[in-house]
């Protein structure tokens, strides 16, 4: 996959009767098709900083091994997306309230096979104008494609919206905030806020440079709400209105329910409210774990259209190594098919038990994606 700047001019057109029928979870993409990865928050808590520390030999920070059992299905996409909700802002290294990982927790997304970091949440101004500096200066050296927070003015008219080339399709990716937790943005910086004008003009300009598909990530709704609120589904109408293909929410730290909201034009767009947590130290109920959105488009003679559209649990394990907490994302499906591979405790089989069955019902409209069924 690149990142490109000159997209192509073609049309396209959704055809959702065919969207919740059949499945298509191929490991590879088929010339005229390109598979949709998009997961919520990526949280660094000081346990997990902790834990990364023990991970590393308690001499570096080491968060590869938290992907390690979920590796194969993001990699496994055309494109997988993911919400960045901390800085990478350097030492000190800590967790909530002012969240700053360290960079080896990027490039652990990176090998896990993310493609495109998300950055426009409440917690990018934690430390402040430096920190969202130092940032998008640190994905940018890893090579990590990112949007929603900018240095400045040049940037973002550059990168936003983010266009880019997979499998042949071009994607248009565009990334909003509801805030930055009153924290103001320092000028020449830039976070993108949720505004229906500024949003009408980005989506217009982005329908100029054609793309094959528009994606609209945005940071929204109340914390640990398993409901959708009012302003939610009129901004997913707003956004269906304006040109937006699929909606892919987070923010609530929790999985929200899936719909289809219909279009000017009488077809319906896709939308997650929230995908939930897909790592973090958050143990209580319904906020251990979140989902994957697994999209999947079919271009036929210059139109494009959603053949599939499902979703993946996962589900995030906190053992103890020592004194030292350590953590382990777990596909759900496959340790429910498999338990012996995961080797949890009994507890810990409970509360996944507990969150797939959760998130069963809340996603009752909504297959999986079945790219286990076959481990």
């Amino acid at each position: 996959m690149k990142k490109i700047w000159i997209p192509a001019a073609t049309t396209f057109l959704m055809l959702l009767p065919q969207m919740l029928a059949g499945r298509e979870s191929s490991r590879t993409d088929r010339p005229d098709s390109l598979r949709i990865v998009l997961v919520g928050d990526m949280m660094g808590h000081g346990m997990q900083i902790a834990g990364a520390w023990r991970d590393g030999g308690d001499s570096s920070y080491r968060y590869l091994p938290v992907f390690q059992h979920v590796k194969d299905y993001i990699s496994s996409a055309g494109l997988a997306v993911a919400n960045l909700e901390v800085t990478l802002a350097g030492a000190p290294y800590t967790g909530y309230p002012r969240f700053s990982s360290h960079s080896s927790f990027a490039v652990a997304l990176q090998d896990a096979g993310f493609d495109v970091l998300l950055t426009a949440n409440n917690h990018m101004l934690d430390r402040g104008k430096k920190g969202l500096e130092r940032t998008v200066e640190t994905l940018d050296s890893l090579g990590i494609y990112h949007t929603g927070a900018f240095r400045d003015s040049a940037a973002r008219e550059k990168t936003h919206p983010l266009i880019l080339t997979a499998a042949g399709f071009n994607i248009a990716l565009l990334n909003y905030t509801y805030g930055t937790n009153g924290i103001k943005t320092e000028s020449p910086n830039i976070v993108n806020r949720i505004d229906t004008a500024g949003m009408a003009a980005d989506l217009a300009r982005t329908g100029t440079l054609h793309p094959d598909f528009i994606i609209v990530c945005i940071h929204w709704g109340e914390e640990y709400q398993n409901a959708e609120n009012d302003t939610q589904r009129k901004l997913a109408r707003f956004l269906a209105r304006n040109g937006c293909r699929l909606v892919a929410g987070s923010h609530p730290h929790v999985v929200q329910p899936f719909s289809l909201i219909a279009t000017a034009n009488g077809d319906s767009i896709p939308v997650i409210y929230s995908l939930g947590n897909f790592v973090s130290n958050q143990r209580d109920r319904y906020r251990n774990g979140g989902i994957a959105l697994d999209v999947t488009l079919v271009k036929t003679d210059s139109v494009v259209h959603i053949a599939s559209c499902a979703y993946e649990p996962f589900w995030v394990h906190r053992f103890h190594d020592g004194k030292v907490s350590v953590f382990r994302i777990i596909p759900v499906n496959d340790c429910l098919r498999h338990p012996e591979k995961y080797k949890l405790d009994a507890e810990s089989a409970r509360q996944l038990h507990q969150f797939s069955d959760d998130t069963r019902m809340l996603l009752h409209n909504l297959p999986f994606s079945g790219y286990y069924d076959s481990e």
